[in-house]
């Protein structure tokens, strides 16, 4: 008998959560008060320090104490503090917040907010956002395209619906990347080069980044570039007789970026480029279920990705007290190539699959902001638009060779190649927003309204291709409109408390892929249909929580509760049609994830500190009362500092601890891989020769523990033969330079 938790507690949490909202607020008065006589003289630069300025949040700097809702925040000397040197390396510590990686061979798949992951949660680079995650079958992965770390010198994260600022698909949560800029290499100089490098055992990994920056009078240049290379992840205590899927990885990422400032702000122009490449030698699932007759397999697989951006940040332009505005291209294009050989079929053959697939975006959007002062009434009016049209290209081409008699066909498992899964696609999507900041009195209640229009058009081309292959195909047009609403709260207690609470609305339309879509694979009996009746997914969440900025103390707790109403599951089996099983994408019911962050950072002197992080998230499917395999099991991240007064070191001990995943079962009752509980050490030492130069050494997972990640296993079958090699790296070292210069 399985478990069926969670029943009614949709209902009961969203009370709870209104409850402690005001429970929380009454409590903090009077503790507000006392702290705010005993603090305001004795304020020091620990507590000036903690205020840190964030943009993802209203699409305008603002401090986080300005923010009804929760913000994460990595700078460069984050990144450099913690060895990052990969996406995954980044979110290590950080509770909520996860990383899809759930393959041996492709990439990384995009942010797991909250539980929320894949093209529901929206990452922009400059403002700019990444190309979304499109697969199909076993043997195509496009990724997210995810930037090389080297190039980045702040990532901020704004969880939970986000939809009335940035759109269509951020239902789970926003992640907003920053490429460098030439004031981040030249820092009051005219002239200044940085050099990064770094090294990891945990799969013999090193990347180099150099960077270059100009400036002389109202003009800067900036040129960067950083190389990556990596192989396949060396795992903890490995079972014997597995065969490991042997990778080697090469990423290239250059950057230009020219800046010119002029009595109407500051003009920027931006060329990026990034090349990945990873040749796969897969192991694993040779000799088990549809490849029992296989005996090698290679993956070829490259992404190329180049940008061009300008923008334009002012200042006191007529009303408009700030702006930016952005005009972009972008072009992502995925070849994947897979060379198997099934010699011990009856007849040996040797197949090629390729998969092409091409993402193209052209897009213009402006954030603007304007004050508003009516007597003791103070506003910020904020206010914008974005417009995007998208190109979408996809092939597929395969051929099986007879060993015997070198005929070569281009029919394989009953599909005619080379065709399309989906007809070629537009996509226009327009959004318009507004948002206010309404303080109410001087250091009072801020109430912060929003609404966004969002208009999205799906236009399948006319593609004779499509057509030829899947003539009975539905194929569809799709618009859908939306107004999508937010209101926050943010209370002042004190110099150094605010409480804050929101509610905010997410959408995503229908995806192309699952609006319009042939798939018929004669063999297996197995026919994929196209489903015009989709509704676009919507999410609501609730959250209330507290911040705290004292002498030596900062905290902050959160809860939330957030609804998602009419989840899209891709292609999900729907029946039989005489004889043939039938998928479909289709609309369920209701999601609901709901818990609690905690964060703790205390000072216990002036050279040992502690940091604390606590994350409680539950899920549940109320189409089936399961939990959700997406969401991760409660974990505690706690971390001991020390750093002597001369501050020319530092030194970390680290300690992850996860509970068990919950019993988990597939949509036809078969049960899925549970992660086990675990708890990992981590031990971090960085040294400050001068004040150029840091050079920084790691020791990872000190006790060689064997453990998984949630949000890679997640939705694994209990015996999938992948499973040991998607287990974390066992005990490594890692070391960074970064040098300035």
């Amino acid at each position: 008998m399985k478990d069926k938790p969670f029943k009614g507690t949709s209902s009961k949490l969203y009370l709870a959560t209104l409850i402690a909202s005001t429970l929380i607020f009454q409590a903090t008065n009077s503790f507000a008060a006392q702290a705010e006589a005993s603090d305001s003289t004795n304020s020091t630069s620990q507590n000036d320090d903690a205020e840190v300025m964030t943009i993802v949040a209203h699409r305008q700097p603002r401090n986080i104490s300005q923010v009804a809702g929760t913000v994460t925040i990595m700078d460069q000397d984050y990144i450099e503090r913690n060895i990052v040197l990969s996406i995954d390396d980044m979110v290590r510590y950080e509770p909520g917040i996860e990383v899809d990686d759930s393959s041996t061979r492709f990439g990384y798949g995009g942010f797991r907010i909250r539980g929320i992951g894949g093209n529901r949660t929206v990452t922009v680079v400059d403002n700019v956002p990444v190309a979304d995650n499109y697969s199909v079958g076993s043997f195509a992965n496009s990724g997210r395209g995810l930037f090389e770390l080297g190039l980045i010198s702040r990532v901020e994260v704004l969880r939970g619906p986000a939809s009335t600022l940035y759109g269509s698909k951020a239902l789970g949560g926003v992640v907003a990347m920053n490429l460098l800029d030439a004031s981040d290499i030249l820092r009051g100089e005219s002239q200044a080069n940085w050099l990064k490098a770094g090294y990891n055992t945990d799969s013999d990994r090193y990347n180099l980044t150099l960077a270059t920056a100009f400036e002389q009078d109202d003009f800067s240049l900036l040129l960067a570039g950083a190389k990556q290379y990596g192989h396949e992840a060396d795992v903890a205590n490995l079972p014997a007789g597995t065969s490991a899927d042997v990778q080697n990885r090469t990423q290239f990422a250059g950057l230009i970026r020219t800046g010119l400032n002029t009595d109407y702000g500051r003009f920027r122009l931006t060329i990026d480029g990034l090349e990945d490449e990873r040749l796969t030698d897969i192991n694993a699932v040779l000799g088990t279920g549809r490849l029992a007759n296989t005996t090698s397999m290679v993956g070829d697989d490259q992404r190329d990705q180049t940008r061009v951006l300008l923008d334009h940040h002012f200042t006191k332009l007529g009303f408009i007290d700030q702006g930016t505005w952005r005009l972009w291209h972008q072009q992502s294009d995925t070849k994947q190539d897979t060379f198997e050989d099934r010699l011990l079929a009856p007849t040996p053959v040797s197949l090629v699959r390729e998969f092409d697939y091409d993402h193209k975006t052209i897009g213009l959007g402006t954030d603007l902001e304007t004050p508003i002062v009516s007597g003791d009434l103070t506003q910020r009016l904020g206010y914008g638009f974005e417009f995007s049209e998208t190109e979408l290209t996809e092939l597929r081409n395969a051929s099986q060779t007879n060993l015997d008699t070198n005929q070569t066909t281009n029919i394989v498992l009953g599909e005619v190649f080379p065709l399309r899964d989906f007809p070629k696609s537009t996509v226009r999507e327009l959004g318009v927003y507004l948002h206010d900041e309404i303080e109410l009195w001087s250091n009072g209640l801020v109430i912060s309204p929003g609404l966004r229009y969002e208009h999205y058009e799906l236009k399948a081309k006319n593609d004779p291709l499509f057509d030829s292959q899947f003539p009975d195909a539905n194929k569809t047009n799709l618009t859908s409109d939306a107004w999508l609403p937010k209101l926050g709260l943010l209370m002042p207690i004190g110099s150094d408390m605010e409480w804050f609470s929101q509610y905010a609305r997410g959408h995503r339309a229908p995806p192309f892929a699952d609006v319009n879509i042939g798939l018929d694979i004669p063999m297996f009996n197995i026919r994929a249909i196209s489903n015009p009746d989709l509704k676009s997914e919507r999410g609501y969440t609730f959250e209330t929580g507290l911040r705290y900025r004292g002498t030596d103390t900062q905290a902050e707790f959160a809860l939330f509760h957030n609804r998602y109403s009419d989840f899209i599951q891709s292609r999900a089996f729907v029946g039989f049609d005489a004889g043939t099983m039938i998928f479909q994408s289709i609309n369920r019911d209701k999601v609901i994830i709901e818990g609690s962050e905690f964060r703790l950072k205390h000072y216990f002197s002036d050279s040992l500190s502690t940091d604390v992080k606590l994350e409680y998230i539950r899920g549940e499917d109320k189409n089936t009362g399961e939990p959700i395999a997406d969401v991760r099991p409660p974990m505690a991240i706690v971390e001991l500092s020390y750093m002597p007064t001369s501050m020319s070191w530092e030194t970390r001990l680290v300690a992850t601890a996860s509970k068990s995943q919950k019993a988990l079962f597939d949509a036809s009752d078969n049960p899925l891989f549970s992660a086990p509980g675990y708890t990992s050490f981590d031990w971090i030492t960085r040294w400050f020769p001068t004040e150029e130069l840091q050079l920084s050494v790691g020791i990872f997972n000190l006790t060689d523990k064997t453990y998984w990640r949630n949000s890679n296993v997640a939705n694994y079958p209990a015996d999938d033969p992948t499973l040991p090699l998607l287990a974390e790296p066992g005990r490594s070292v890692a070391a960074s330079l970064v040098w300035s210069f």
